[in-house]
């Protein structure tokens, strides 16, 4: 699902105008009427509502205007509240405004600081069951300014009785911004219209969204498919177009064989997680690679994976000498994962970064594998040409960045899109909205998971689905890397609902890592609906 910032927003309705003949009107018409629409399921009974409808100058205001015709077309009685003067009104808006005038709809004109100030503060401030926010919409470009601060205030008081909707975004927020800049409206109900935008998706400026519809207003859909339009969401349609069919005639080696290097005295359960997952997640066939010391303790442990083990140092972890006994085998394998569990021992970085320069498959640079490169700022490169996949958590990002953390979080957008492009990688910046960057500027955002996620070996389980859906692109992808990030969207999304399931059968506060490989068949089994 596109992801359209307010400038390419207006260029769709541009084009939709010029291109389609699609009058702008209309398209401020169905976007009104839906809103009323939308309003109506949400809030039962409005014909016996008070209902306040905020209008600013432009075309959200003018928005506004249809909203409050259809709801008095509906029976309800809607006031509307228009902060700016009339004779600034233009276009559409203008059109919007004298129909609800004809119509005979309750209009208040305040035309300045003063006149808005007066209306909503003290004695005088209306009283309101309902409150439809159409004062900026996604035109904002820099905080509220003090004349409009009053009625975003009464919105604020308002709010624990009043049921508050926007037209297309909160006032106060901007519409290509994660950030709060300022006062804004905190809505139980924002309705969008043909695409959402940045402040739709991302933290902390959802918050302020409550329940988003995004609806079509009529602008063709071949629109949306300029290759410029590179930010989308995440959702279960694209996660669906990625699971491979089964065909009743297929056989394991069809659905790929993943190895996973990983594992270090004492810390085995990563590389066990990491595997494990991998195989769960549908890959025919996992081999886990471990140092040698760990030989007794897992064999036969699990029965379904293979093991295979490799020269270790006197720490118990893999040697640099492991690198030319694996890379002997590894043309067997689709994809490779590395790190989990593995340490930073000076030997097993010197095996890590052999492992990724000269892999001959895709590999995935997880935990201590991307440890290992911040260590000696050495970069991300592959002598075969095969695609890197780097799945940071932020402190990892941070390292990799040589940045603080809070500034990583503060900038996950583009501090992953920088990454990607400086390394030539794909990035899976995880966390809160894991990031998917590639390194041609494409951006995809999740929106699964869920706070329960923070614990232990949780990026464990991601490393291997990441690895088991790479292995699927390189089997019939056919070296397409545009195809690659579907399919670390479909590891990322599933990951985060098998969580999502795990916690509402249980509670976020007792989720452990291996829930979520107990859950995987769930999260698939409800993509696949």
């Amino acid at each position: 699902m596109k992801i359209l910032t307010a400038a390419q927003m207006g260029e769709v309705d541009r084009l939709t105008t010029e291109r389609f003949r699609i009058p702008s009107v209309i398209l401020m018409e169905n976007a009104g009427r839906r809103c009323a629409e939308e309003l109506a399921a949400a809030c039962p009974d409005l014909v016996s509502k008070r209902i306040a409808v905020l209008c600013g100058r432009g075309n959200n205001g003018g928005d506004g205007f249809v909203v409050a015709r259809h709801l008095a077309l509906g029976g309800a009685r809607p006031e509307v509240f228009l902060c700016a003067k009339p004779e600034s009104l233009k276009g559409d808006a203008l059109t919007n405004y004298r129909i609800a005038e004809a119509m005979r709809i309750p209009v208040q004109t305040l035309p300045d600081g003063a006149s808005v100030a007066a209306r909503f503060n003290g004695a005088a401030a209306p009283c309101a069951d309902v409150i439809v926010d159409a004062l900026f919409g996604t035109g904002l470009s820099k905080p509220v300014g003090a004349d409009f601060l009053p009625a975003l205030a009464w919105v604020e008081r308002s709010s624990p009785h009043a049921f508050v909707m926007a037209v297309d975004i909160p006032s106060g927020l901007m519409a290509d911004m994660a950030d709060v800049p300022g006062p804004s409206v905190k809505a139980d109900l924002t309705v969008t219209f043909s695409a959402l935008k940045p402040a739709h998706v991302l933290s902390p400026a959802r918050e302020r969204m409550g329940r988003i519809v995004l609806t079509p207003i009529g602008s063709p859909a071949a629109l949306y498919d300029d290759p410029g339009y590179r930010w989308n969401l995440i959702d279960r349609e694209q996660v669906r177009r990625i699971l491979p069919s089964r065909p009743r005639s297929a056989h394991k080696g069809a659905f790929g064989h993943v190895y996973v290097a990983a594992g270090s005295g004492g810390k085995s359960g990563a590389a066990f997680m990491a595997a494990l997952a991998a195989l769960r997640a549908g890959a025919g066939l996992v081999t886990l690679w471990l140092p040698d010391g760990l030989r007794q303790s897992v064999a036969g442990r699990f029965p379904e994976l293979m093991t295979e083990f490799l020269p270790e140092t006197p720490e118990g972890t893999i040697g640099e000498m492991g690198a030319e006994e694996l890379l002997t085998r590894l043309s067997l394998a689709d994809a490779l994962v590395l790190g989990p569990g593995m340490t930073t021992h000076p030997a097993t970085q010197v095996f890590i970064r052999e492992m990724v320069r000269r892999s001959p498959v895709p590999v995935v640079v997880d935990a201590d594998a991307l440890n290992s490169f911040a260590l000696v700022a050495e970069p991300f490169e592959n002598e075969n040409g095969q695609p890197i996949v780097l799945t940071p958590h932020p402190g990892e990002m941070a390292r990799l960045c040589g940045q603080p953390v809070p500034s990583v979080q503060r900038r996950r957008v583009e501090t992953a899109l920088a990454a990607a492009a400086r390394h030539r990688c794909f990035v899976v910046l995880k966390g809160h909205q894991t990031l998917i960057a590639a390194p041609d500027g494409r951006l995809f955002v999740n929106t699964t998971g869920n706070p329960g996620m923070a614990t232990g070996g949780t990026g464990d389980i991601l490393a291997g689905m990441v690895g088991r859906f790479v292995a699927a692109w390189h089997l019939g992808a056919k070296g397409d890397r545009a195809a690659l990030p579907d399919h670390l969207s479909a590891a990322v999304y599933l990951h985060g609902l098998a969580g999502d399931i795990a916690a509402g059968e249980g509670s976020e506060e007792s989720l452990v890592a291996t829930d979520l490989i107990e859950h995987l068949p769930k999260a698939f089994r409800e993509v696949g609906r």
